[in-house]
């Protein structure tokens, strides 16, 4: 099943809830499970750098298939792989907090990648609530 505009734009509507809610400006980037940009929003107010960061973030968990916060753990400890990784071919990756992937049907279909709300346990928060707090399918 593809991530279709219209969960990907849900999505974004509830992340941008929760961050308003815990009183921040943020962006939203979703992209699908190839990591092909769906859809990116800003709210009035957020730095304009946001909606790239958000992308990144989104990237990473999708690629990855895991939250950026299990990322941002994991790779802690490998920072010149991650560094590494980051500036693979064209894809743009961060690692930080921010990010969760998007579940249907128990496979990764995408994810939503949220900037803005520092300290980053908060996007983290807004990302959980955009996808909708999934359990992830065990990887390989």
């Amino acid at each position: 099943m593809a991530l279709t505009r219209a969960r990907a734009r849900e999505s974004v509507e509830r992340g941008f809830a929760k961050a308003q809610a815990l009183g921040f400006k943020v962006a939203i980037a979703v992209v699908d499970d190839a990591g092909h940009l769906i859809v990116c929003d800003r709210m009035d107010g957020a730095l304009w750098v946001t909606p790239e960061i958000a992308r990144a973030k989104a990237n990473a968990a999708a690629a990855f298939h895991a939250t950026t916060l299990d990322l941002e753990e994991r790779f802690t400890k490998r920072q010149l792989f991650a560094d590494n990784v980051a500036t693979l071919g064209d894809y743009q990756f961060v690692f930080g907090r921010g990010a969760v992937p998007l579940v249907e049907e128990g496979r990764i279909v995408g994810a939503g990648g949220v900037s803005g709300a520092g300290p980053a346990d908060n996007g983290h928060t807004s990302a959980d609530e955009a996808a909708g707090h999934p359990t992830l399918p065990r990887s390989h």
